[in-house]
């Protein structure tokens, strides 16, 4: 490739990746090419830099230069995955199976400390400043796309998602949400191509991208490789890499496994952990989560529910939700402490046994 850059071309073909190979095989070849090109174009300037793989023999190619004819083939610039094959949707065809919605809650509905949320609107400024920051200012020169990344370790339900919409809404953007096993397929080397379209969507649509159970994408790579399965997951952890390293919008991650994931990611997210609600930070979820328009007994308390400890926001919301329906259903007026008592215990009862539990150690709201 170094040799290739010394002329004066900026595109070039790979031919010979047979039909009839193993499909994980090939798909690690064009990622591992389309990441030595991307970090080659990262480093040597913004000319631009095409590569082409293909599986057209040299002979079957028209036309004059490096560049293949007609036939299947799949081209890489700085911000694509791999291609399609024969008959393979384009990455702009997969993503527009990922649609931007609008955000859903507002930083008013968090509940934080105040170190947490500095964390997170730090991450909205520099997103919001990136022109400054790295065009005036000449950023760009150390950093060619500047992107920002932030990673939400909390247990479930502790207000992960809550916060992920709450960033875009700061930030005046759509979202989209997608799950790593929204990625996954029955085929071995779709998923990287999958992941490769979600952040096309992402950019395309002008987006804040929310990846939920980022562990099964972020943890650590197979250093001994035995089976196709651990090829495909190498693969997609590659691609994650590269596409961290090049997308220049927001992405949100989220996980409750933060010490399964590779340290490679350590250097590209910022990660920020939401500490146990003490009782303050719970009255304020309790507050946040009992609407103007729901018709409360004088007797409730949102101080005196924070004193039921070992609940999320999810749980507060849920319990919220209940005691109301159960109101409903008993044909009462009003909401009474004891219906919100009630209903939290019941909640809590209803947990699945764990031998080994592992206690709360991370809050936020409901998310």
């Amino acid at each position: 490739m170094r040799n290739l850059a010394r002329t004066s071309r900026i595109a070039f073909a790979v031919t010979g990746i047979p039909g009839g190979a193993d499909d994980v095989e090939a798909a690690l070849l064009r990622t591992r090419l389309i990441e030595a090109a991307k970090e080659f174009s990262g480093r040597n300037g913004p000319r631009p830099l095409t590569l082409t793989v293909t599986n057209q023999p040299p002979g079957r190619e028209t036309g004059s230069g490096p560049g293949p004819g007609p036939g299947p083939r799949s081209q890489a610039g700085p911000e694509s995955g791999a291609g399609p094959g024969p008959d393979e949707p384009s990455i702009a065809e997969r993503a527009r199976q990922f649609t931007a919605t609008p955000p859903l809650y507002t930083f008013d509905r968090l509940v934080l400390p105040e170190r947490t949320l500095d964390q997170l609107l730090r991450a909205v400024h520099t997103v919001e400043q990136r022109r400054v920051l790295f065009d005036d200012w000449g950023l760009r020169e150390i950093q060619p796309h500047p992107g920002s990344a932030v990673n939400l370790e909390g247990a479930p339900g502790t207000g992960k998602t809550l916060a992920a919409h709450a960033l875009a809404d700061r930030l005046g953007r759509p979202l989209i949400a997608a799950r790593a096993s929204q990625l996954e397929s029955k085929y071995h080397g779709e998923g990287p191509k999958n992941l490769a379209a979600l952040f096309h969507a992402a950019r395309e649509q002008g987006a804040v991208l929310f990846l939920d159970e980022a562990d099964a994408l972020m943890s650590a790579r197979f250093e001994t490789i035995s089976q196709g399965a651990e090829h495909a997951v190498n693969a997609m952890r590659s691609e994650m890499l590269t596409a961290l390293d090049h997308h220049e919008g927001l992405v949100v991650l989220a996980t409750n496994l933060v010490a399964c994931y590779d340290t490679a990611f350590d250097s590209r997210v910022w990660h920020v952990r939401f500490p146990a609600p003490d009782a303050v930070a719970r009255a304020g979820i309790w507050r946040r989560h009992l609407p103007d328009a729901l018709p409360l007994a004088e007797d409730v308390s949102p101080e005196g529910l924070a004193g039921v400890d070992e609940v999320t926001g999810r749980d507060i919301r849920r319990a919220v939700i209940d005691a109301a329906a159960e109101v409903l259903r008993t044909g009462r007026p009003r909401v009474r402490q004891a219906d919100l008592l009630a209903a939290v215990e019941r909640i809590k009862a209803g947990r699945p046994y764990r031998a080994a539990s592992t206690p709360l150690s991370m809050s936020g709201g409901a998310g």
